[in-house]
C-alpha cells in the first residue's frame, strides 16, 4: 500500500524510554474544554494550554488502572507511529497529575467511526478510503514488527467528513510481534476465534493476522452498517452460519440464498476478499493487507442492497447492537418485564415532561400589572429608610405583625401551601444576634423592617398572606424579588428623585445610626443584632 510518513522519531521503536515524569495541576495549567471520550481506561479531554492558548487533546490514564510501563510503552509507540499520515500525531509532551498519566495528542473534530457510520454503512466509495488508510497504517505497525490487536471502529478517527482522512488511533494494546500477551480486554465482535479459544487470563501469542481480521470487521460494518456476528464463536448462530456457508462456497450448485442475509449486501467480490481476511485459521489466514490491493477497483457493495436490507435484515433480528454481546432486543425486554414487574419507571413520557416544565415556566413569572403597584410600595420603603443620622432606632415590630409578614413570605415562594413555621420569639431592643436565611425567613425589605431601622412595613393590598384576588400566589409583590425555587435574586426595585423605577443590587445597614448604605458589589444584607439590626445570607 506504501507507507505515506512524516518525519520518523530517532531511536529504535522496541526501546521503551522511560524518564520522570513532570507532577502538574491540570486545573492550573489547562482549561477544560471539553470531555471527547470516558471509559475505564480513562478520560480524553479537549483543553486549552494557558500558557500558549493552543488546544489539544488530553489522553489521561488512571493510576489505579494503569502500570507506570504499560503508560511509557503507549505513550512511546504512539509518538513513533505518529510518523505517519494515517496515524495519529502524539506530541512529545507528556506528565502526571494527582490521580493520571497524561499525554498530549492532536484532536480529531468528527469523532471515530462509530459516531459517523449510519444503520447503512458508509457506502461504497467511503468504505473504500477508510479501507486504504487503515490499510496503510497497519502495514507501517507490522513492518515496524508491531500489532495493534484493538482495531475497531472506535480507534479509526475522522478528520474530514468524506472520509479522504482518518487516523488509526489507540495503541494501548499494541505489542511486538511474537510475543507472548494475556487474554483480559478484548472487544469480543472484533476479536478472532483463536483469542476467543483462550481462556481468560491465559497467554496467546500476537500474530499480525489478527490486525487482519479485526480490519475486516470494520470494512464489513462500513459496508453494510452492521457487525457480522456479536463473537467468532460456536454458540453465536451469525458465525455458525457464515462458516457453513463459506465451507461450502466452492460448491458451485450450492443456492445463492444459503449465503448469511447480511453478506448479501456485499458484492461477490467483496465476499471474495472479505472471506480471505476472515479465515477461522489462523494459519491459513493472510499476515498482511496486500491482498486488498487487487479489489479496490471493484465494486463492493451489491446492487439494490438498500432495499435488500429492508426486505430481509431488520425483520430477522440480525442487527440488534453493534457494540454488545449483552444488548439483544430479547434480553432488554426481558430486562423491561422485570424492572416494571417491580415498580420501577423504565420509560419517560416526554410531553408530559414538557408540559410540567412550562407550568413550571409560566408559575414562576411576574405579571407585568404588578409592576406598578410593586414600585410604590418600594419607594416607600426607601423613603422610609433613608432617616436622619441621629434618629434613635425604633423597636421592633409587635409579634402578630411578624408572623403575619413571615406568613406573607411563605405563600410568596411556593405555590403549595406549606404548614407555619415556628417562629422565633420577638426581640426587644438589642438583646443578642441572630442569622435568618432568606429560604426560611421573611424577604430582605421585611428584614429592614424587622430591625427598627426603617419605620412599619409598607401597605400591601391584603392583609391575608392568601395573594391576589385570583388566589395565586405568585401573584403577591413579595414573589417580584425572588428565584422559583426560593432564594432572593438580589435585586429590589427603588425610586430615584424623579419616581422612575431602577434596580439596586444590595444594601446593608450601618450598625451604628441604622442608615442604609447602598453597597453594589454584594447581594448579602448584614446587620449587628446589639444594634437591633438582624443578618441574612443566601
Amino acid at each position: 500500500m506504501g507507507s505515506s510518513s512524516k518525519k520518523a522519531i530517532g531511536g529504535s521503536i522496541h526501546r521503551i524510554r522511560e524518564f520522570e515524569l513532570e507532577k502538574v495541576n491540570l486545573a492550573e495549567e489547562f482549561d477544560i474544554l471539553q470531555i471527547v471520550g470516558e471509559g475505564w481506561f480513562g478520560k480524553i479531554l479537549l483543553a486549552e494550554h494557558r500558557a500558549t492558548g493552543r488546544e489539544a487533546v488530553l489522553k489521561a490514564l488512571p493510576k489505579p488502572y494503569t502500570a507506570l510501563k504499560d503508560f511509557y510503552r503507549e505513550f512511546h509507540y504512539s509518538l513513533h507511529l505518529g510518523a505517519h499520515r494515517s496515524i495519529i500525531t502524539t506530541h512529545d509532551v507528556a506528565f502526571e497529575t494527582a490521580g493520571f498519566y497524561v499525554f498530549t495528542q492532536e484532536y480529531a473534530p468528527l469523532g471515530d467511526l462509530t459516531a459517523n457510520v449510519s444503520d447503512n454503512g458508509i457506502g461504497d466509495l467511503h468504505s473504500k478510503r477508510v479501507a486504504k488508510q487503515i490499510a496503510s497504517a497497519l502495514e507501517h505497525l507490522h513492518s515496524r514488527d508491531l500489532v495493534h490487536r484493538d482495531v475497531k471502529l472506535d480507534n479509526v478517527l475522522v478528520l474530514r467528513s468524506d472520509f479522504s482522512r482518518v487516523k488509526l488511533c489507540d495503541f494501548g494494546e499494541t505489542r511486538r510481534a511474537g510475543t507472548l500477551v494475556t487474554r483480559r480486554h478484548e472487544w469480543l465482535p472484533y476479536s478472532p476465534p483463536e483469542v476467543l479459544h483462550t481462556d481468560t487470563d491465559q497467554t496467546y501469542k500476537a500474530e499480525t493476522s489478527h490486525d487482519v481480521w479485526q480490519f475486516a470487521v470494520v470494512v464489513f460494518v462500513c459496508l453494510t452498517g452492521c457487525l457480522p456476528w456479536q463473537k467468532a464463536a460456536p454458540d453465536d448462530p451469525r458465525y455458525a452460519r457464515y462458516v457453513s456457508w463459506r465451507a461450502a462456497s466452492s460448491m458451485p450448485f450450492l443456492p445463492a440464498s444459503r449465503r448469511p442475509k447480511l453478506w448479501r449486501l456485499v458484492s461477490a467480490r467483496a465476499q471474495r476478499m472479505l472471506r480471505s481476511f476472515l479465515e477461522p485459521r489462523a494459519d491459513r489466514r493472510p499476515a498482511g493487507l496486500a491482498e486488498l490491493q487487487r479489489y479496490i477497483d471493484d465494486r463492493w457493495v451489491a446492487k439494490g442492497s438498500s432495499d435488500k436490507k429492508e426486505e430481509g435484515v431488520e425483520d430477522d433480528g440480525l442487527c440488534p447492537s453493534m457494540y454488545s454481546f449483552h444488548s439483544s432486543a430479547e434480553e432488554k425486554n426481558k430486562l423491561l418485564a422485570s424492572l416494571s414487574e417491580c415498580g420501577i419507571e423504565t420509560t419517560v413520557d416526554r410531553g408530559a415532561k414538557k408540559d410540567r416544565i412550562h407550568q413550571w415556566v409560566q408559575a414562576s413569572a411576574i405579571p407585568e400589572d404588578d409592576e406598578e403597584a410593586e414600585s410604590e410600595q418600594d419607594a416607600e420603603a426607601e423613603q422610609s429608610s433613608w432617616e436622619d443620622d441621629e434618629a434613635p432606632p425604633r423597636p421592633g415590630p409587635r409579634k402578630g405583625d411578624q408572623m403575619m409578614q413571615a406568613t406573607t413570605s411563605a405563600v410568596a415562594v411556593t405555590p403549595q401551601p406549606q404548614p407555619p413555621a415556628p417562629q422565633p420569639p420577638p426581640r426587644s431592643g438589642g438583646s443578642g444576634a441572630s442569622r435568618v436565611s432568606f429560604a426560611e425567613g421573611p424577604s430582605p425589605r421585611q428584614n429592614l423592617v424587622a430591625s427598627g431601622s426603617a419605620g412599619p412595613a409598607p401597605a400591601t393590598k391584603r392583609s391575608t398572606g392568601v395573594g391576589r384576588p385570583n388566589g395565586n400566589p405568585k401573584d403577591t409583590p413579595l414573589a417580584a424579588g425572588r428565584h422559583p425555587n426560593g432564594l432572593p435574586n438580589g435585586k429590589g426595585r427603588t425610586a430615584n428623585a424623579n419616581g422612575t423605577a431602577t434596580a439596586s443590587y444590595g444594601r446593608k445597614v450601618n450598625g451604628a445610626n441604622g442608615r442604609l448604605v447602598k453597597n453594589s458589589s454584594t447581594e448579602a444584607h448584614t446587620a449587628s443584632g446589639e444594634s437591633g439590626s438582624r443578618s441574612g445570607s443566601h
